[in-house]
């Protein structure tokens, strides 16, 4: 809604641009009274009323007021092109919001699953240290097993509140947390196509916003350097003055003069050339900002990519580590139930079970992320037809 505000501010700019290259037109209506005594002490009292047709026009020799027009004119094409970018900003936001919501409702559900597991092997333990075969220590360390994993079910718990409340605000709605998620997140299956054209970044409304600047940066240069040459003015005028209100409409007692007028600039004291230097020092600005931007999105479309191989490598080796670990966790809880194995090589087993785990939802939910930063970097899909 802000941009849309900031877009329709750069319209009114070019309609009163443009407005500086027509002629102008008033109308004045004026009435006085004057009253004065003459030779005999008498009062006399006349009534005077003007009416006044006035028109300018500041002629464009130099273009001047058309270079001040366009320079107008690419600033509204460039707020379009910053609502472009705001419009995809919010989407990926909003998509960015509802994968880290799912992320977090994954999460949620892993630290419920690990409370579980150690409640049932805090059963197992305490049911063997009751009949003697396990020790004081293995039961003091299932129990602080238990305790830590109801601390981390409540920041889970937490996490998946806050990250819902996240995905509201984006979605303009009240952040109560309450809101109904998937269960799963989605895998990213589709690949990355090699070879594609870098003509791909004109897409980024940022990048086409930054160039739409620079070129009315240029364009305000040249009506400022224009502003140092002669103007030339036309104007004219048409009256009417009567004696009595009544009378203004009778065509009587008209004027008209007509009038034109060359104007060169001699002493403004530097002004005029530091106004032209300023607008020369704005192109350079604009065209070190574009360049610096264009350099950047090249940069985050490499780093999506060369991120994009890593994770793939990394979600891949936690999925076959998840799958082992699991394995692993059943094996030494039976083992330790048989007297084969300590208590705390299942702690162990646990843990490395369970992070393995949170590495593979995480990892999910950091190649969706990936995937919306290399979008927002290109400015679009893999095609070029998008």
């Amino acid at each position: 809604a802000q941009e849309r505000a900031r877009v329709y501010q750069s319209e009114q700019s070019v309609i009163i641009t443009r407005a500086n290259k027509l002629p102008s037109l008033d109308v004045s209506l004026d009435g006085s009274r004057r009253q004065f005594e003459d030779a005999t002490a008498t009062a006399i009292a006349s009534d005077s009323f003007n009416a006044t047709f006035r028109g300018r026009w500041d002629v464009d020799i130099w273009g001047q007021f058309s270079a001040a027009q366009k320079a107008a004119e690419l600033r509204y094409a460039a707020s379009l092109a910053r609502m472009r970018l705001v419009e995809r900003s919010v989407a990926a936001a909003t998509a960015s919001a509802y994968f880290n919501a799912m992320e977090a409702k994954q999460l949620l559900d892993v630290a419920q699953q690990r409370l579980n597991n150690a409640t049932s092997s805090q059963e197992i333990v305490a049911s063997g240290y009751r009949q003697g075969l396990n020790d004081a220590l293995d039961l003091y360390l299932a129990r602080n097993q238990v305790e830590r994993e109801e601390a981390n079910y409540a920041l889970a718990e937490q996490n998946q509140v806050e990250a819902v409340a996240s995905l509201q605000r984006s979605l303009g709605r009240y952040p109560d947390g309450e809101m109904t998620i998937p269960d799963e997140l989605p895998v990213v299956e589709t690949p990355i196509p090699t070879g594609m054209p870098s003509e791909l970044l004109t897409r980024r409304p940022d990048l086409q916003e930054s160039w739409l600047n620079l070129l009315a940066s240029d364009s305000d240069l040249a009506s400022a350097h224009k502003a140092r040459f002669p103007s030339l003015t036309l104007s004219a005028s048409y009256g009417l003055a009567t004696r009595e209100l009544s009378d203004l409409l009778s065509g009587e007692g008209t004027a008209w003069t007509l009038a034109g007028g060359i104007t060169q600039p001699l002493f403004q004291a530097g002004r005029l050339k530091a106004l032209e230097q300023q607008a020369f020092a704005g192109v350079q600005i604009a065209e070190q900002q574009y360049l610096d931007l264009l350099y950047s999105a090249f940069a985050d479309v490499e780093n999506s990519i060369s991120r994009s191989a890593s994770l793939q490598q990394r979600f891949e080796s936690f999925v076959e580590a998840d799958k082992n670990s699991r394995a692993a966790l059943q094996l030494a809880t039976e083992q330790y139930q048989r007297g084969l194995v300590t208590f705390t090589t299942v702690l162990e087993s646990q843990r490395q079970a369970y992070d393995a785990v949170t590495q593979v939802v995480q990892l999910k939910n950091l190649r969706l992320q990936n995937r919306i930063s290399l979008y927002l970097s290109l400015g679009g899909e893999f095609s070029t037809s998008y």
